[in-house]
């Protein structure tokens, strides 16, 4: 691996353990929330989304489910859904579009669309899991 790859790698890696450090999610999610990130494997701002969305994930202990518009997975998460036939996320065209679902009421209750940075896409997905816990 050249430095510079090195470096950005670096970079990448503090920039996601300070953005998870910075938007803490109040109550483990487990029990009521779920999150569907629609998105493609090309998609540069699917790519920068989907590491940031595992680290909420692992710290909240909320499921993900990746409905891919290209059918291939979105690293770091191995599995996925054609986006095409999930009822949520087939009309979706633009990516990334994040969905926040509650299981008690059985329903999307949020969505983050796009990507603008670490800290905004951290702190949007955050805010709408902390506000399905609170009811």
């Amino acid at each position: 691996m050249d430095p510079k790859s090195k470096r950005l790698l670096n970079r990448r890696a503090l920039i996601t353990g300070a953005a998870a450090s910075l938007f803490p999610l109040r109550a483990h999610a487990a029990s009521n929330t779920g999150v569907i990130l629609v998105g493609a494997s090309w998609c540069s701002f699917c790519k920068q989304a989907a590491p940031l969305l595992k680290l909420l994930s692992d710290q909240g202990d909320f499921p993900v489910l990746v409905a891919s518009h290209d059918s291939r997975p979105i690293p770091p998460f191995p599995d996925m859904v054609p986006s095409q036939s999930h009822p949520q996320t087939r009309d979706i065209v633009s990516f990334p579009v994040t969905l926040v679902y509650s299981s008690s009421q059985n329903r999307v209750v949020g969505r983050v669309d796009g990507y603008r940075n670490p800290r905004w896409y951290m702190r949007s997905v955050a805010n709408l899991i902390n506000q399905v816990e609170q009811g």
